[in-house]
């Protein structure tokens, strides 16, 4: 029962892992679990025949006696991949990796005929390695495509791929994000506290851009799969990857979507099926228990410890699109402005400075009110919350090098 209880704490390890959410503890018994009172290391990554595989580990966080147990550090750890016929191709530490935990490989020239593994070697814990496995040709992806909710609040994204050969076809896909995470107002002004108060100054085009202008980047963290073990033609049609809402700044402007896509075999396939049922609760009574859920890689180091992890080995497949807010037509806006008076007083007659306490509370100003014939009433501007008017506020990355031009 005890064993049961841990391997079923440690899927959920690995799903927060796999969906870069929290991690949760356990307290095992240090008699009755000998020596799995450390973290486990999990192993995340496909090896890519054509293109970079890219390699990230990761660990668990059991609690032992109370205590959390520290995670496992991976400075000085190697990766490499090994064919079966003795090559190797030896890994390097991601560019922006500063925590020696993730890693390229340059695979593109691995030959097609050939069986892979993945090796990786960890100071203090041991080598891992996954099984050998045959190359997976991953076919290519037949259309990219979205379905709006009836009510216009979300869109869901879809996937097509077929397969002419007669083999049955198993897929996984990941994606990633770019969009144009834009401010919904533009500034033409700015507050600068000075001796107790706040005074605007007017802002260059240069100033307003940095503001106005910002691009933001995100990974598919979920698992996606399909298969066509139970279709009668080999034809995966619209299956469903990314929902977002029309509240989301991803379609405020200018997003796009680069879907991957691999092939896998039966055995991984049913790995992903069954670690999907496990993480989303979906499994119901029936589910298989995590200790059933096996990965393909071991410790050659201590056979008998369990490692997290399954390694896919094929070729891939992507596309890139871009879509323009006004294709979709949904987003629904939800910035405002209003207008406030420099100082104003109160109910006892005492002078208010308004501008000082908007500033104060984090707001940001627009522009000034003009009068009809144009001239700014400088002593009375529109105000609004600083997401509204500064993207740099939810911006996490600079303009991609495949964005299009004049954006």
């Amino acid at each position: 029962m005890m064993s049961k209880m841990f391997y079923r704490v440690m899927i959920f390890c690995l799903a927060a892992v796999l969906l870069g959410s929290c991690v949760y503890d356990f307290t095992p018994s240090g008699n009755e679990l000998p020596g799995m009172d450390k973290p486990l290391v999990v192993i995340e990554g496909d090896i890519i025949v054509g293109g970079i595989t890219k390699v990230e580990l990761k660990s668990t966080r059991p609690v032992l006696n109370g205590v959390e147990q520290e995670e496992i550090s991976f400075q000085g750890t190697s990766v490499w991949v090994e064919s079966e016929n003795g090559g190797v191709w030896q890994g390097a530490p991601a560019a922006d990796e500063g925590y020696g935990s993730k890693f390229v490989v340059d695979t593109r020239n691995l030959p097609l005929d050939g069986k892979y593994r993945l090796c990786v070697s960890v100071p203090d814990r041991g080598e891992y390695v996954s099984e050998f496995k045959r190359v997976m040709v991953s076919p290519q992806i037949d259309s990219v495509t979205y379905t709006r909710a009836e009510d216009r609040s979300s869109l869901q994204f879809e996937v097509s791929t077929h397969n002419d050969s007669k083999e049955k076809l198993y897929c996984r896909w990941s994606f990633t994000e770019d969009w144009e995470s834009n401010s919904e107002l533009n500034a033409d002004i700015r507050a600068v506290y000075v001796e107790g108060d706040v005074v605007m100054e007017e802002m260059d085009d240069a100033q307003k851009k940095v503001m106005s202008k910002c691009y933001s980047h995100a990974t598919s963290k979920e698992i996606y799969i399909g298969s066509t073990e139970k279709l009668s033609q080999n034809v995966i049609n619209k299956e469903r990857l990314h929902v977002i809402y029309n509240t989301d700044r991803r379609i405020s402007s200018l997003y796009s979507i680069n879907i991957s896509q691999t092939a896998m075999d039966k055995d991984a396939y049913k790995y992903w099926e069954t670690t999907k049922a496990s993480v989303s609760g979906t499994g119901g009574l029936f589910a298989p228990m995590p200790s059933e859920i096996r990965g393909n890689i071991s410790s050659v180091t201590y056979p008998q410890e369990k490692v997290l992890g399954y390694v896919n080995v094929s070729t891939e497949t992507s596309v890139r699109l871009f879509y323009y807010s006004s294709e979709f037509n949904m987003y629904k806006r939800n910035c405002a402005d209003a207008v406030y008076p420099k100082t104003e007083k109160d109910s006892e007659g005492n002078e208010v400075k308004v501008w000082l306490q908007l500033y104060l509370s984090g707001m940001k100003p627009v522009r000034y009110e003009y009068k009809e014939n144009g001239d700014p009433i400088k002593t009375q501007a529109y105000w609004t919350s600083e997401p509204c008017v500064d993207c740099r506020v939810f911006s996490n990355s600079s303009r991609p090098d495949f964005w299009p031009k004049g954006r």
